[in-house]
């Protein structure tokens, strides 16, 4: 490869880099931050998808469905999303979720974790869930 050739990759690695980095804005605390994209679609059939991204770098994604759990209440929603946040000194922040019939199920890097449960309160539960009779005895 040539050295005009080697510039001109250099270059052109260059500028996609540039143009691949988030701006950094600096947005007046005073004024309302402008939303650069938004989607909504809502369907007859009760599916939905939306989002939207602002200048100060937010993004936020969520879809839903119904489901069919096969009880008397009817069908169930099913929300999967995310949403991210870039922080004051340029972290970016991104939390991915589901919320269905088991809660809403968040999952990222920055979420705390809980301890592991002590040995003894696992022997416990396990003996507890070995015989539920001794509940019966102490109502």
């Amino acid at each position: 490869m040539c050295t005009s050739e080697k510039q001109k990759l250099i270059i052109s690695c260059l500028l996609a880099a540039a143009l691949a980095a988030p701006p950094q804005l600096k947005l007046d605390p005073k004024e309302p931050i402008p939303i650069l994209a938004q989607s909504n679609i809502l369907n007859e059939d009760g599916t939905f998808q939306n989002s939207y991204e602002s200048a100060d770098g937010t993004k936020v994604e969520a879809s839903g469905t119904l489901k069919d759990l096969g009880d008397k209440e009817g069908p169930s929603s099913v929300i999967q999303g995310s949403y991210s946040f870039v922080t004051a000194d340029g972290q970016v922040f991104e939390l991915r979720y589901i919320a269905d019939e088991n809660g809403f199920q968040p999952q990222a890097s920055f979420l705390p974790v809980a301890p592991p449960i002590p040995e003894d309160i696992l022997k416990s539960l396990a003996y507890n869930a070995a015989h539920p009779e001794e509940d019966n005895l102490r109502k």
